[in-house]
């Protein structure tokens, strides 16, 4: 549970009206003890942060608003991410998101550093693969765009509508603040969102290093959740060549304190029409939950990567144990 730390209630300076204003102090400290194998490689053991969670680094941050009335609110937040096995901080200070923004019946618009909404719905198709963790195969191994995906820009200007009877949309973008170039960025991201279903499109345009396309979705059956995505990356140059076309599922079952999720993801490169790289990953893991914020885990990830002449290039194998405490 998020502790509030500050509540106020401020008179204005008519007397007639009454601002409420909050800061919440909230964190995540996740740390596992396992084993990574690779190919040609020794097995090495490992103290690692953040095994259980789709960010995969330990934080904390603080958040708040402030109801400036007439239906609008004024919010903030600065997040940053540290290494808990190692107690470093990570570059920059506030890496997580460093954001204000102004919301209302027009929806919502924020100023700063954050995640991309193309990264809300990649995110999505990581739902209930493996807890969207450092387990789920996709995001850490399988799917080539990771290597030049940037999950969050600078100097950007983002835009989300409120709801409109289950649609929703949000567009970002991030200037480059550099009149000798074009690199200016863009994302956006389209969505119906209706009880236990929540389907999306996305775009995020990273001009001189890759365009990327996303559909992803979701559904919670109650006995079961299922997520999955389907994403195509294309290459704008020679650092990041050719077309990847990857696509990922998973199903997590909770069962009491306890739920166990499987995932799989495979992806391929393609330069020049020929298949260059092929990987397929699969995972499976189990979570126990001993109170609200704390909680056990165990996880298994193996993915191996094959050339256009279908010779293993890579490979590699994690174990993992692992305790998370929210805050």
């Amino acid at each position: 549970m998020k502790k509030s730390l500050i509540a106020l209630a401020v008179l204005a300076s008519s007397g007639a009206a009454m601002a409420q204003s909050n800061v919440t102090l909230y964190g995540i400290i996740d740390v596992s003890v396992g084993s990574l194998k690779e190919m040609n490689k020794a097995s090495v053991s490992r103290v690692e942060d953040g095994g259980n969670q789709g960010l995969k680094t330990s934080r904390w941050g603080m958040k708040g608003s402030e109801d400036l009335g007439g239906g609008m609110k004024a919010s903030f937040q600065l997040e940053n991410r540290f290494d808990a096995d190692a107690g470093t901080s990570q570059s920059p200070f506030f890496k997580g998101a460093s954001t204000v923004s102004l919301s209302g019946g027009f929806g919502e618009v924020k100023l700063g550093r954050g995640t991309t909404v193309f990264d809300d719905i990649r995110a999505l198709s990581y739902t209930s693969n493996v807890f969207d963790s450092t387990f789920s195969p996709a995001d850490n191994g399988v799917f080539k765009s990771g290597k030049d995906y940037n999950k969050r820009w600078d100097n950007k200007v983002t835009y989300l509508t409120p709801d409109l009877g289950g649609f929703y949309a949000g567009v970002d973008y991030s200037l480059d603040e550099d009149s000798t170039v074009k690199k200016d960025k863009n994302a956006l991201k389209l969505g119906y969102k209706a009880g236990p279903l929540n389907v999306a499109l996305a775009t995020q345009d990273e001009k001189t290093l890759s365009k990327y396309t996303m559909v992803a979705g979701s559904y919670d059956f109650g006995v079961a959740s299922v997520s999955a995505g389907y994403n195509d990356r294309k290459g704008y140059n020679a650092t990041e060549p050719g077309k990847d076309k990857e696509f990922t599922i998973g199903v997590n079952v909770p069962m009491g304190a306890f739920a166990v999720s499987a995932g799989y993801a495979n992806s391929n490169t393609k330069v020049n029409g020929a298949t260059t790289l092929k990987t397929n990953g699969y995972a499976l893991g189990a979570t126990y939950a001993l109170s609200k914020r704390t909680k056990l885990y165990a996880g298994y990830r193996a993915i191996d990567t094959k050339n256009g002449a279908n010779v293993k290039t890579a490979d590699s194998k994690l174990y993992a144990v692992g305790i998370r405490h929210d805050f």
